[in-house]
């Protein structure tokens, strides 16, 4: 056997040894815990089962409270017709008595005595040895007699044994005069009333035999000192281990119920044996486990080998902080990033690197206020997901992509996108240089196009010039041609109008296309001017619809209008430039029935809806209509022209103003758009964040 087979061996062995030797300890801690889990186990069953038990007894304890109450004021009754008539005979006594033991089959007997001397009873022949009895003379009963009189809310004695047969319970109730005056003093006594309650009827009216057949059940009445000075229920020689107690609170004195279950509490729990072997077997399935766990340590190790080999072939810098910030994982990329700082390395926290990277330079922006950039970079890493950009000072631009996971953490890819930017801005250059080139070629042709107008309104007009009044005046001279040239001049003229109000109309179509194309380019260049003002509501709207009434009316269309009564903030040009696009594409897309502009303030919002009776539009093309150059199709770009600019400058204009430009149709009955403009429009404040960084 070679010397390296031989090294393997022992090192195998070692292992081998070393894994039995954790698995035992392993083994014998899960027992141990076991044992101490089943000691408070037990302890939890066992006080359980007397929260159990004690929801059970205080039920049987409150029946037999309220059932003693019951016979209290039974008894009560009686000592109050004795009061109001203290020379009550026999004969009345034993009336009453036998009525209220009709209703009352417990009572074995009752028993009055005058001046605590015994000169009533019912049942008359069974009790009529009794007569006569003097509780001053009788020393065993003396003392709960006198006690009885001095606390005035009676008490219970026994269970005795009696003459007749059986035991019962004795309630004594002190009796007092009826007083006729409710200012006197203390009532002055007229004796003691007593009532004999079968005590077995008692139990078993209280259910006790069922309870003694869970509970070892023990009712006693304790001195004030705390010793028993009778056993109202149960065996006197019951030795109780650790009892449930609950006391009565009498007024006549103290009862104390004390039980455990029968044949005191258990030993053990019920799953006491079945329990252990399931411990038994959870320690042997953990040791295998733990056995399992062992061996694929090795391949854990592996797959984070693996793992870190996949980070660093990322083409892009790798980072993973742990919830509290502290760096986890990195690549080499991400540490080429930050100047393969000493900094950067797992245990350091971000803050930490952070500053690292202000410090060697990295962070440009954040000079002179490190600590203000510090904490908003920091607070927006806690709000989730989040990207940014950063220019390096050699030029590169980092792309910085962060995402919380659900346990807190961070994972962070840190991407080269210099070249993608350099891209990115020569599009951006290329568009701002079309945009340029539209609004120099608007203003262009806005320029030439004026000055052609401008003449065509003076050719319309070419009979008022100074020629052709000079050659009116030299046809006029003539007689004999005035009468064949004057009606051939007035037909020139006539055309020359007509052909200049042609192509005014056409100059004047042509000169909106250019400036709805020149407002496009300034609202793509962001610079398309508001100037905010107050300006009446009507002073929008009625200079507008008249502006348009000729054109709509020529149309055969009838125009509504309806103005709010107010003033708002607002640039009215503007207004009144989108109002007239609606309104003239209403025009353009009616031929017959009406269009109507109305106005109404809203509480905080002006509302300007434009509605008309055409052609409408096609539910799918309603928000489309506001995009640039887009016409619902290309049969209607044919048939009513346009650039397709005008609702996007529109609704481009009421945003500008805190509004919004929305539209509702109906395909073959019309079409309604409603602007909704603020009063009083909030003004916007530009806020700009520190750049951030790619840390």
């Amino acid at each position: 056997m070679t010397e390296a087979r031989k090294a393997g061996m022992t090192g195998l062995l070692s292992r081998g040894m070393t894994r039995v030797i954790v698995l035992l300890v392993l083994g014998g801690v899960i027992l141990g815990f076991g044992y101490r889990i089943e000691t408070l186990s037990y302890q939890a069953y066992r006080q359980d089962l007397k929260l159990e038990a004690a929801g059970e007894l205080i039920e049987v304890r409150e029946r037999i409270r309220a059932d003693i109450f019951e016979q209290i004021l039974k008894l009560r009754e009686l000592t109050t017709i004795i009061s109001e008539n203290p020379n009550i005979s026999q004969t009345e006594f034993s009336a009453r008595a036998a009525e209220f033991t009709a209703q009352n089959p417990e009572v074995i007997n009752l028993a009055a005595a005058r001046d605590l001397v015994v000169n009533i009873v019912h049942p008359f022949e069974v009790n009529k040895s009794v007569l006569g009895l003097d509780y001053r003379k009788n020393s065993d009963q003396l003392p709960k007699v006198q006690q009885a009189m001095e606390s005035g809310a009676g008490l219970i004695t026994g269970p005795v044994d009696l003459v007749q047969g059986g035991r019962g319970l004795i309630l004594r109730q002190p009796v007092f005069y009826a007083q006729s005056d409710s200012t006197a003093a203390s009532p002055r006594p007229w004796g003691l009333l007593s009532m004999v309650i079968d005590y077995e009827r008692f139990v078993e009216r209280l259910r006790i035999p069922e309870v003694q057949e869970t509970y070892d059940l023990v009712i006693r009445e304790l001195n004030p000192d705390g010793t028993v000075e009778q056993v109202v229920f149960g065996d006197p020689d019951t030795v109780l281990v650790d009892p449930i107690k609950l006391d009565f609170d009498f007024a006549f004195g103290l009862w104390e119920l004390a039980a455990t279950t029968k044949g005191g509490w258990p030993g053990h729990r019920p799953d006491y044996y079945w329990d252990w072997l399931l411990r038994l077997m959870a320690a042997a399935a953990v040791m295998t486990f733990a056995s399992y766990v062992m061996r694929l340590s090795e391949t854990r190790h592996l797959a984070e080998q693996r793992l870190r080999t996949g980070v660093e072939a990322l083409d892009h810098g790798f980072v993973m902080f742990d919830p509290s910030g502290t760096l986890v994982l990195c690549n080499e990329k991400y540490r080429e990033i930050h100047g393969y700082s000493d900094v950067v390395k797992p245990g350091s926290s971000y803050e930490r690197i952070a500053r690292d990277s202000i410090r060697a330079g990295l962070v440009p922006d954040a000079v002179g206020k490190e600590e203000e950039w510090i904490r908003i970079w920091l607070e927006k890493r806690e709000h989730g997901a989040f990207e940014t950009e950063q220019r390096m000072p050699d030029g590169r631009i980092i792309k910085t992509s962060d995402r919380r996971m659900e346990d807190g953490s961070v994972v962070g890819l840190r991407i080269d996108v210099t070249d993608l930017k350099k891209a990115l801005m020569a599009a951006e250059d290329a568009n701002k240089a079309k945009t340029d080139f539209m609004g120099v070629l608007s203003h262009e042709l806005r320029t030439p196009l004026t000055v052609i107008l401008g003449h065509v309104r003076l050719a319309r007009h070419f009979d008022r010039a100074k020629v052709a009044r000079d050659l009116s005046e030299a046809i006029d001279a003539a007689p004999e041609s005035r009468e064949t040239l004057a009606p051939k001049l007035d037909a020139t003229f006539a055309k020359l109008s007509d052909t200049m109000k042609t192509v005014e109309r056409s100059g004047n179509h042509l000169l909106t296309l250019i400036n709805e194309v020149l407002d496009y380019a300034k609202i793509d260049a962001g610079s398309l001017s508001i100037d905010m003002e107050p300006v009446a509501i009507d002073d929008i709207v009625t200079p507008t619809a008249e502006q348009l009434r000729p054109m709509i009316e020529d149309k055969g269309l009838e125009l509504r209008v309806k103005s709010a009564e107010g003033t708002m903030l607002a640039d009215g040009k503007r207004i009144q430039q989108v109002l007239i696009n609606l309104l003239s594409n209403a025009v353009k897309f009616s031929d017959e029935g009406h269009i109507s502009l109305v106005s109404r303030i809203r509480g905080e919002v002006v509302e300007f809806r434009v509605t008309d009776s055409g052609i409408g539009i096609p539910e799918n093309e309603l928000e489309r209509v506001f995009e640039p150059f887009h016409q619902v199709d290309s049969s209607a770009t044919r048939r009513f022209g346009g650039t397709g600019l005008g609702l996007a400058i529109s609704r481009d204009i009421a945003t500008s103003h805190g509004g919004n430009l929305i539209a509702t149709s109906i395909e073959g009955k019309g079409s309604s758009f409603l602007l909704t403009l603020p009063l009083r429009p909030a003004q916007a404040e530009t806020v700009t964040d520190p750049s951030e960084a790619a840390a």
